[in-house]
Order: C-alpha cells, then structure tokens, then sequence
C-alpha cells in the first residue's frame, strides 16, 4: 500500500476529526434549547452536572488512560512487540478492574442524589436515571479506551473521527425519535449517549484487530510492574486533572450548590457554548499528538519542535475566530438560539464571556500541554494545575461571603477560574513546555503574542460588523459567520500562519479546487 505523505495524512486526520467535531456540536446546538424551552435551565443543568460526575470519576482513571497511548505507541514504533502486549494487555484489565469498583460509589450517587444536588422534587426521577445511565456509559468508556490507541498508534485517526461521526448520527436518530414519539425527559441525553458508545467501542476492537495484528488479548500479557510504571507516570496526570476540575468544571455545580438551581442552569448554558469552543480547537489539538508522540520515539526533535507551533497556530485559528464571533454577535445569537428566554439571555452572555476569556490565551498554549505527556514530565505543571484549582474554589468561596458581593456570585464563579488559568498560561506554561524540550524559556512567546494580537484585532473587525449588520434572522446570522469566518480565516493567514503553512493550505486548497 503507498505510504500517505505526512501532510496529507495530517489534513485527512484534521478533516475526518473536526467533522465529528462539528457534528457532535450540532446535536448538542439542536437539543439544548429543547430541553430548556420544554423542561427548564435547572433540568439543562443536570445534563452538563451528570457529565462533570462522571469527570470526578474519570480522574480515577486518568492515571492509566492518560498515558495508555504514549506507552503503546512507542512500543509498537520502536519494534518491540512483547513489550507493546505487556502494556496494552495490562491497562486493559486494569481498567476492568477499576470500572468494578468505581460500581458501588456509582450507585450511591444515584441513590442519594437529591443530598448531593439542589434538585426539584417533580424532576428527581428523571435526573436519577439520567445519572444512572451516564454512570454507566463511564463504565464502557473506561473499558473501551485501551482499544481505541489503535487508531492513535498508527496515526489514522481518520478511521476513529469516521466511526465516531457514525455513532453521533446513530445519537442523533435516537435523540429525535425519543424526542418526537415520547414526552420529553432529559434521560434521553444519557441512555443515546450511552448506545452511541457501545457502538465506537465495538469499533474500536475491529480497529485493534486490524491496525495492530501484533496484538494479542491475553491474560499472560499481565504484568502488575506494568500497570504500576504507567500509574507512577500518570500519577501526575491524575494530580492535574483535579486542577482542571477545580478550574474549570465545578462552575455549574457550585452554582447549584451556593447560589440556586435556576442560577446553575444559567451557567451550565452558557457553559454549553464555551466548551463547545474549547471542544473545537481542542480536537485540532490532539490530531497532533500522534505525529508528535511518533517523532519523539523517533528522537527526531526538530520535527516534533516544528509540528509544536504548527499546531499552535493551527488551534489559534480554530480558536479566535469563534470566540471573537461570540464576543461580538453572542446577543443576537442567544435572542435566536432561546427566544422563550429573553430577559435571562443579558446573564447568560455575560457569563459566557467570562468563562471564554481564558481562550485570549488557551486557544493558542493547548498542543503544549502534549509535550509533558509525550517527554514524561508531568509532575510540576500537575502540581501548578493543582493549586490553582484550589486557590479558585477557596476565592470564591470568601467572595461569596460577603453579603455585598452576593449578587454577583455568578460571575465570581465564572471569571475567577478564567483569571486565573490566564496568568498560569501566560506564565509556567510556555516556559515549561520550553523546559522540558531543552528549549530557551522565550521560546513559545512569539507565537502566543501574535496569536493574542490577531484575536483582540478581529474582536474589533467583528464588533463593526455587528453594528453594521441587522441580525434579526437565522438567515442573516448564518451570512454573519460566513463573512466572520472567512475575514478570521484572511486575517489568521496573513498575521499568524507562517510561510510554510501558507504553501501547506494554499497547495489543499489548489488540489480541492482542481478536483
């Protein structure tokens, strides 16, 4: 079979993953004003809640997970085929075996769901089984993971964006014919969720099957020294993924928790659109990561150093032109997207912005968060990560305790996790990733501060257009992201992109249009 080159293997992956994106997105933009107009912000909170449960649990196993594909990958490459089993073999029962315990904990949440949450009586039976079966579809996901560094190992991840666009489409029949045929539950969510996994994970043994022949499902490929050198590394993984929970996922629940129920879907709302961003440029992120991965075990640091702030700019772009969009049409978009909650729509666009702050920066540091996975060195960034998600949960909570400041508690929780990600991303981020590269600290500067300049300048470009242009309309605002996408796309090309990536693009580009 001809080998794919490197950069078209790259645009298939990008291409296959970003319309898996776009369609998962789509699923969510339909349903979630369904379940708020039909069934409430506080029952739309619930969704986004369940999904964060199962996150806390997910730290758990992050220790394994996390580190599941640099292990494997660099086994395979590196021709050592025993050694590839040994870990495969002994991250995919370890994962059994963690899904088994984290049963009981599962169950007690369910039960006891109303202690834990602000909850109105009328929609306790539903958010139960919604929890039950989100806690559920956690424990296939678990399983599945070793299966799917199948795909990762061999750098197509083309083949997982496709059957996962596969299973969105299977959620999306689903979710309509749930919809459409029976009263509307929000349980709906998690049960279509849940077969749409059951579906990848299938995938994923074929793919394992096929891409890894080498690999074999045995328990004499067991080995505890394994499962305890992936935990010593991934250890840390698990101290950073507390961070990012502190950070940036307890928004919703502490609303719930400290302001009300309504309050917490007001958040988790707005929290809908600023991850559905953060979902966006984050999976141009990863589509990186196996051809860094592969260029490490290669000891090809040039190449992995190159690919670094190719992937930089290239979630950069990904990133500013929606967030600059939000910032300057996110009104009209909220009037449209809920028009049966228009006085709450000034709140939610105010909390949607804080929330999206972090991505002045974060669009573009996000491929460095790959570099301590793939060099394993991820103790300090896990204990910086850490800190600052305790330090958020702790100026909250005193901000709340001032009777003054309580009106304004929504914000506080939405902004003061965005501040402080910004001074850790403007800070131990770049330098460190520069560190453990054997690179000068100054290293990833430039491409940060172009990237931050080129999204405060088409702010102000989309700002004019707004004032220019009456969006009343879904019609009128589709034209309003065809003309902001494509001045964002100009202006990223002209100021961000270098000359290399411009020949890149410009040579797809010319291939696409010659077909």
């Amino acid at each position: 079979m001809k080998e794919v080159s490197k950069n078209k293997q790259f645009i298939i992956n990008m291409s296959a993953s970003l319309i898996s994106c776009v369609v998962g997105l789509a699923i969510s933009f339909f349903i979630s004003p369904l379940v708020i107009n039909k069934l409430g912000f506080e029952a739309h909170s619930f969704v986004t809640m369940a999904n964060n449960f199962v996150n806390y649990a997910a730290i758990l196993a992050m220790a394994l997970n996390s580190m599941a594909g640099r292990f494997i990958t660099i086994k395979i490459h590196q021709n050592d085929t025993e050694g590839a089993n040994a870990y495969f073999n002994s991250i995919m029962y370890a994962n059994m075996m963690m899904a088994g315990i984290l049963i009981l904990p599962s169950i007690l949440v369910v039960v006891f769901l109303e202690r834990i949450v602000n909850i109105s009586p009328e929609l306790l039976a539903d958010v139960r089984l919604l929890f039950a079966v989100t806690f559920l579809n956690f424990m296939v996901t678990i399983i599945s993971t070793t299966f799917s560094t199948a795909t990762f190992a061999v750098n197509r991840l083309d083949l997982s964006s496709m059957r996962t666009i596969e299973s969105q489409l299977l959620k999306a029949v689903l979710l309509v014919s749930l919809f459409r045929f029976l009263p509307v539950n929000v349980s709906y969510i998690g049960i279509a969720t849940f077969a749409s996994n059951v579906y990848l994970f299938l995938t994923y043994i074929h793919y394992t099957k096929k891409l890894l022949p080498q690999i074999t499902v045995s328990t004499r490929y067991f080995e505890w020294a394994k499962v305890l050198e992936i935990l010593s590394a991934g250890i840390w993984n698990t101290v950073m993924r507390s961070g990012q929970v502190l950070t940036n996922q307890l928004d919703t629940y502490l609303s719930n928790l400290w302001i009300g129920k309504d309050e917490g879907g007001l958040t988790s709302t707005a929290t809908t659109i600023a991850n559905a961003i953060n979902t966006l440029y984050e999976t141009v992120a990863a589509v990186f990561t196996p051809s860094l991965t592969i260029s490490f075990a290669k000891d090809n640091k040039d190449e992995l150093i190159s690919d670094l702030k190719s992937a930089m700019r290239m979630t950069g772009l990904f990133a500013n032109i929606p967030l600059c969009f939000v910032i300057a049409f996110g009104i009209p978009f909220y009037q449209l997207w809920l028009p049966q909650k228009a006085d709450s729509i000034p709140v939610i666009y105010r909390l949607t912005l804080l929330i999206m702050c972090g991505t002045l920066v974060g669009g573009a540091i996000s491929p460095l968060f790959n570099v301590y996975t793939i060099v394993n060195k991820l103790k300090w960034n896990s204990l910086v990560t850490l800190f600052m998600g305790i330090a958020n949960v702790i100026v909250v909570f005193i901000l709340l305790q001032f009777p003054a400041l309580h009106d304004y508690g929504l914000y506080f929780i939405a902004g003061v996790s965005s501040f402080l990600g910004i001074i850790k991303n403007l800070t131990f981020t770049p330098m460190y990733a520069a560190h453990c590269l054997g690179l000068p600290k100054k290293t990833f500067y430039p491409t940060i501060f172009k990237y931050m300049f080129v999204t405060v300048l088409m702010t102000g470009v989309f700002c004019v257009f707004n004032r220019l242009i009456a969006t009343s309309n879904w019609f009128v605002l589709i034209g309003d992201v065809f003309l902001c996408g494509m001045t964002g796309l100009l202006m990223n090309y002209a100021i961000l992109f270098t000359n290399k990536e411009r020949s890149i693009l410009q040579e797809t580009v010319l291939k696409y249009v010659k077909r």
